[in-house]
Order: structure tokens, then sequence, then C-alpha cells
């Protein structure tokens, strides 16, 4: 009996063993399948891919093709045109050119001068203006009478205060004065 156990358990093994392995042949066959399908999803994907690449390709070299044709017909016409104009055009053209910008150089030059010249002019009367307010034209006599004044008043005010070096402040006052007319007198022979 235990022989027949034994066989029924290894019977019955046999079975749970055959019935796995038939599931698990079937898993991987259906695993092969799905594989198999994924792959032939990926060739697919990748086919599609590389077909839309190529796609944008032909379109650029179309687009690129259609764009050289625009420009050898415009090309063409361009030196249609510039043959015309060679063949009408004065054989001196350039010598005529050249005449037109030596009459603007000087032209330009004349105008260039001219505003130096307005500009000089308006420095110096300028310059002018600015002297006359500062009293730098002033007759020298008048000078030398506010001089004379200023000294008078500065000896008031040394004599009111009891200094005794009033005759030598008077003096330096008396050059300064001699020195400020000395100046004035060139200033105005410069001008």
């Amino acid at each position: 009996m235990i022989g027949f156990f034994i066989s029924m358990f290894i019977l019955k093994t046999t079975d749970k063993l055959a019935f796995v392995v038939e599931r698990r042949l079937i898993h991987s066959e259906s695993i092969m399948a799905e594989t198999k399908e994924l792959k032939e999803f990926a060739e697919k994907a990748g086919d599609l891919a590389k077909n839309i690449w190529l796609a944008g390709l032909g379109a650029y070299g179309k687009a690129l093709d259609e764009a050289q044709d625009q420009y050898d017909k415009v090309s063409g016409k361009v030196n249609e045109q510039v043959e015309k104009v060679k063949s009408t055009a004065d054989s001196n053209l350039f010598e005529d050119l050249i005449e037109k910008g030596k009459k603007l150089e000087g032209e330009t030059q004349e105008k260039l001068q001219d505003a130096k010249d307005k500009a000089s002019t308006n420095l110096e009367e300028r310059l002018e203006q600015v002297k006359s307010s500062l009293s730098f034209n002033k007759s020298s006599s008048d000078v030398e009478d506010k001089l004379e004044q200023l000294a008078s008043k500065l000896d008031m005010i040394i004599e009111a205060l009891g200094a005794s070096a009033a005759p030598a402040k008077k003096t330096t006052t008396r050059k300064v004065a001699a020195k400020s007319n000395t100046k004035a007198a060139e200033e105005k022979s410069a001008s």
C-alpha cells in the first residue's frame, strides 16, 4: 500500500508538475507573444519616427530648391539690368562721379571754414563782453582814481587806529596801483 500511496503521490505530483509546466509554457508563450508585439510596435514607432524625420528633411530640401530657383531668376534679372545700364551708360560716368565728389568736397570745406569763422567771431565778441562786464577795458585814470580813493580811506583808517606804519602801507598800495595800471595798459594795447 505504501507503494500505492507513493505511486499515487508520484502521479499526483507529476500531474501537478505537468500542470505547472504547462502553465509556465502557456505563460512564457504569452510573454513571448507580448515581447514579439512590443518589438513589432517599437519597430513601427522607429519607422514612423524615421519617416517623420525624412519628411522634414524632404521639406527642407524642397524649400532649398525653390529658394535656389528664385535666386537664380532674380540674379538673372539683375544681371540683365546691369548689362542694360552698362550698355546705355556714358563711358565717362566714373569721371563724372569723381568731379561731382570734388565739387561736394569743396562746398563742404567752404561751409566748414564759414562755421569756424563764425565761431571765432562769436567767441571774440563774447570775450569782449566778459571783459567789459569785469571792467578790464576801463581807462587807467578811472582805475587810478579808485585806487587813490582806496589809499586815502586806508590812510584814514590807519591814522584812526594810531598805527605808526602808515607811510609804509601807503607806498605798498601805490606800488600795487602802479602794477595794476601797467597790466591794464598792456591788455589794452594787446586788444
